[in-house]
């Protein structure tokens, strides 16, 4: 449910330390429960997920193929960190450092993460995990930095976002729906406002307070509680990207997220905002693509991308029910 967050265990007579449920906007319940192995200086814990096609957003991603997006992995760390520190104020993605995604997750996969989080002398949190499925497959490499809300401010890239320009501006809405696997809620293109075909695209994303993330939110709380989760807006700049790929001609079969590299985020983005996502190809390899870009609110640079490596991989290899694998 929007805003829950994890019990905590392993840690007998210890009462919990989280939010209240819907206190603050997010995807979905990332976690189902935590391990802590060590409380000390450096945090040390296990942490658990079992994709479910029923949660929110879930039920749009890949229609008839359930598949755990990449970037609610950094969601997962986001809430169960907060959890185990007690911050008065849910703490943010403050920069992927880097993550790798090394195996579907599926309906039904238990994910265990084990994590550890270590405190910065400027009050932020260093977190790293490794990932696997219940069978024992990798599934993630991961480093980010977590804190407050407010990173201060991004270096502005040179020019601006991409303007659009006269005459056809690249696919349409019904365009999108039929190149993108995504369906609502979890379709987080809008629009196609500039594009140059193989090279870059520019794409807008409009944040209404209709959208899961806020359902069932409190009464009375903070304008702060209502900042668009970071999760979903790296996840609409990564669909933003699969458009531009697929304008090569080089991505076939199922494209997903094998790596982030070098993201920063700043600012809050909240209800009423248009985001507007400036992405270009770097390089373009076998099955695969490199990305980078930036995120705009307006003049407000709100995150950067160093490298958003996608890759397409055959549905067989991505659909394990197809092999006949339990």
């Amino acid at each position: 449910m929007t805003g829950a967050l994890p019990p905590r265990t392993g840690r007998p007579g210890d009462g919990p330390r989280h939010h209240d449920r819907h206190t603050f906007a997010t995807p979905l319940r990332a976690v189902d429960r935590i391990e802590v192995l060590s409380d000390g200086p450096d945090l040390r814990f296990l942490l658990y997920k079992t994709v479910n096609p029923e949660d929110p957003y879930m039920v749009g991603h890949f229609p008839g193929l359930t598949l755990l997006p990449a970037v609610f992995v950094l969601e997962a760390l986001r809430q169960a960190t907060t959890t185990l520190v007690g911050a008065d104020e849910p703490l943010n993605l403050v920069e992927v450092r880097s993550g790798r995604w090394l195996a579907p997750m599926q309906g039904g996969d238990e994910i265990r993460l084990d994590v550890t989080a270590k405190a910065t002398d400027d009050g932020r949190w260093l977190v790293a995990a490794d990932g696997a499925r219940h069978d024992g497959t990798p599934v993630a490499a991961v480093k980010v930095v977590l804190g407050d809300r407010d990173a201060g401010e991004l270096p502005t890239p040179v020019g601006g976002p991409l303007l659009p320009a006269p005459g056809p501006s690249g696919p349409d809405y019904t365009e999108i729906l039929d190149r993108l696997p995504v369906r609502h809620p979890m379709l987080l293109v809008d629009r196609v406002e500039a594009f140059d075909p193989g090279r870059q695209i520019t794409t807008v994303k409009a944040v209404s307070g209709s959208e899961p993330c806020y359902q069932g939110m409190a009464d009375g709380l903070p304008l702060s509680r209502y900042m668009y989760p970071r999760a979903l807006m790296l996840e609409s700049f990564g669909q933003s990207s699969v458009l531009l790929w697929l304008s090569t001609g080089t991505a076939e079969g199922v494209p997903v997220a094998a790596a982030f590299r070098d993201c920063r985020f700043t600012g809050e983005v909240r209800p009423g905002a248009v985001l507007r996502h400036v992405a270009r190809i770097d390089r373009l390899m076998s099955n695969n693509v490199f990305v980078s870009g930036q995120t705009w609110d307006g003049d407000r640079c709100v995150m950067t991308v160093g490298a958003l490596i996608g890759s397409s991989r055959p549905r067989e290899k991505v659909d394990r029910t197809m092999a006949g694998a339990s």
